[in-house]
């Protein structure tokens, strides 16, 4: 019992702890622009450009993240291969990888939560329902259809069904619900962007992120009652948004925080760490735990664990801090590069797993295996990353199939 009170109690440190960091980041920060004034007059083209390249950057490295977590995990995943330099390296581009979806929930709260000048619910979801809703229902066609023709035994219309209802209809589809569920509850939070300042927003971010941490702690103590090993929430299609809320607030709340100096390197070395834990973890402790034990509860390596959700808070305040506007990577000519590359991170992210299975016929690799030498993980993370961005420039340019990126 000593150690259930021990989960319950470092789950409710948790949410101060992560509340406390995104309240402190706030404070010790330069904001870039005030963050609760009045709206200030259009800005020229060029001008937002530089403002927002640091969202650009962000969505590349963060889609380029997701592709080393579906493809170079595919690597860490086979047991037989643990110990050989190519397991090694997937582990560690899967695990120094793990913030990418957590960023990408970040950036677009960064985008869409500031209220418009008028806020019109009716407007934003017709919008937001075409930018998604065709790309939603083109890429599950796809991919369902690839379970269809390939998987063996064939699934039931039963299981793809459940699959659906699930949103896991194949790898990496979850994400289409979940953003489509932030949508959902956009207008709900303008009011609140709106009436809260800058460091409240902060704090019930934090606050909120943290809820799920202490979710998976609770779950795990009822597993240690149970002598039950531990297990992830069971979202489904509807519900596979909420434990990211808290992220969509901290991405508006977070959005001006620029830190230089010492304490941009501090966060550096921050963030060094947890990736370093994140791998040591995953290779070292994390295969030698008991199953259902304490630390498997407390720190699980999932989009609800503690030192993920850190990791995605530092290298979004990291990203922000470099690509600042009036820095080098802010001038117009890499700003809109990177805007161009970053209009087409939501196609990468639609289309790499497809890329993927048509590479590995096409090598000869087995598609549930990935490849298994240091060469070999290298050279099909590429090969899927520059894949994918071709395909999604060809689709983002082509009339008809450019509405499914």
């Amino acid at each position: 019992m000593s150690d259930i009170r021990r989960t319950c109690d470092v789950g409710l440190r948790t949410i101060s702890a992560i509340a406390t960091v995104c309240e402190t980041l706030c404070t010790m920060s330069r904001l870039t622009a005030p963050t609760d004034s009045k709206p200030s007059e259009p800005r020229p083209p060029s001008s937002r450009a530089a403002d927002l390249a640091w969202t650009s950057y962000l969505r590349v490295v963060a889609i380029v993240g997701v592709v080393f977590i579906h493809i170079a995990g595919l690597t860490y995943n086979q047991h037989d291969l643990e110990g050989t330099p190519g397991w090694w390296l997937g582990a560690a581009m899967k695990y120094g990888s793990k913030w990418a979806v957590l960023a990408f929930v970040m950036v677009s709260g960064a985008l869409l939560l500031a209220p418009p000048a008028t806020p019109d619910a009716g407007t934003f979801y017709r919008r937001r329902l075409a930018r998604l809703g065709i790309p939603l229902l083109v890429w599950h066609v796809v991919y369902i259809t690839l379970v269809l023709l390939t998987w063996k035994p064939r699934p039931s219309p039963e299981r793809l069904l459940s699959m659906l209802l699930e949103g896991q209809s194949y790898t990496g589809l979850y994400f289409f619900w979940l953003i489509l569920g932030l949508y959902a509850v956009t207008p709900l939070l303008w009011p609140i962007a709106a009436s809260l300042s800058t460091r409240a927003l902060a704090l019930a971010g934090g606050a909120l992120a943290a809820l799920p941490v202490l979710d998976v702690a609770l779950r795990g103590a009822i597993a240690l009652l149970s002598d039950k090993t531990p297990k992830e929430p069971e979202l489904t299609l509807v519900t596979q948004f909420l434990p990211y809320v808290g992220y969509f607030l901290l991405g508006y709340a977070l959005r001006n925080v620029v830190l230089r100096g010492a304490r941009l390197a501090a966060l550096v070395a921050a963030l060094c760490v947890l990736l370093v834990e994140q791998v040591v973890q995953a290779t070292v402790a994390y295969p030698n735990r008991p199953a259902g034990g304490i630390p498997d509860a407390l720190s699980p390596l999932t989009y609800q664990g503690l030192v993920v959700g850190l990791s995605a808070v530092a290298v979004f305040v990291l990203v922000r801090s470099l690509a600042r506007p009036g820095s080098a990577w802010a001038q117009p000519a890499r700003a809109r590069r990177a805007r161009t590359l970053g209009d087409l991170t939501f196609g990468v992210f639609a289309c790499h797993l497809l890329v993927f299975f048509v590479l590995a016929k096409v090598l000869r690799l087995d598609v549930q295996r990935g490849a298994e030498s240091v060469a070999g993980v290298l050279a099909i993370n590429a090969a899927v990353v520059v894949g994918a961005f071709a395909v999604a420039w060809l689709l983002s340019r082509t009339p008809v199939l450019r509405r499914a990126v």
